[in-house]
């Protein structure tokens, strides 16, 4: 072979092999490229993940009366492994951009007073319980923003001449007997079921016929006498003469404002 034919020769196969590498080069940019996007996708979703769990609730402007709205989160199904379970609230009233919701389920057990003395609402044991523990533990600080500090009557009991007290101020509260009756229209409304977690608190539960699964709930107004406070029983009538306030197995519904919107 000729000089000439063998340089011409050796040129193209150096190109060709210039080429091969240059093809294998762009191919590793790309799978580069490639890992750079999917770990840029990942980062994007694990953030967006994270601001869809940062406690930054936004309840519907439009919730109406009778609605179920999810707030805050609480350990409800006893496995604290799994973490809290978010916490479903009913809508009692609608005004001035704010809502007025109570738990769907007895959320935990808790004695009205842990001593057996004279008390009414604003002394008792299990208001500073609410407005303390309970508001630290089931919600973020931007939920906790959202709950309104409001007036808390301090209603009378309609069939006895107990103190109620005095008003308070509070973010947390338990309805009084009057709201019982005033936000629920039956018996059957408000039949109320504990979680598995209050349970294991020792909160009572029913287990005869219909209502089976059902507790009894505390309210914040005075008994028949100034050691004894008001409850709903398993069955949704309002119990006016109360029982004691040292009871251990009453089941807890916290109410409150929340801003809407």
């Amino acid at each position: 072979m000729k000089k000439g034919k063998m340089k011409k020769l050796l040129a193209m196969v150096l190109s060709l092999v210039m080429l091969m590498s240059f093809a294998a080069c762009g191919e590793g940019d790309s799978e580069k490229e490639k890992d750079k996007d999917n770990d840029s996708a990942e980062a994007f979703a694990s953030d967006n993940a994270d601001m869809s769990n940062d406690g930054k609730s936004t309840i519907d402007k439009n919730v109406q009366v009778g609605d179920y709205i999810t707030f805050g989160s609480y350990e409800q199904d006893n496995d604290i492994s799994n973490g809290k379970e978010p916490v479903e609230w009913l809508v009692l009233d609608v005004k001035d951009g704010k809502a007025l919701v109570i738990s769907k389920y007895a959320l935990d057990c808790k004695q009205y007073n842990t001593d057996y003395v004279d008390v009414t609402w604003e002394t008792c044991s299990l208001r500073k319980w609410l407005n303390n523990e309970f508001i630290n533990t089931a919600f973020s600080a931007n939920e906790k923003e959202k709950i309104s500090v409001v007036t808390v009557s301090a209603d009378k009991n309609p069939s006895y001449s107990t103190n109620p007290g005095n008003a308070t101020q509070d973010k947390v509260f338990l309805l009084s007997i009057t709201e019982a009756y005033k936000y629920f229209s039956s018996d059957h409304s408000r039949e109320c079921k504990p979680t598995d977690y209050a349970v294991a608190n020792g909160a009572y539960v029913e287990d005869y016929g219909s209502y089976s699964g059902n507790c009894w709930w505390w309210l914040r107004s005075p008994g028949d006498i100034q050691t004894f406070a008001t409850f709903v029983r398993y069955v949704g009538q309002v119990n006016e003469n109360g029982d004691g306030i040292i009871i251990r197995n009453g089941a807890v519904r916290p109410a409150m404002w929340i801003t809407i919107g």
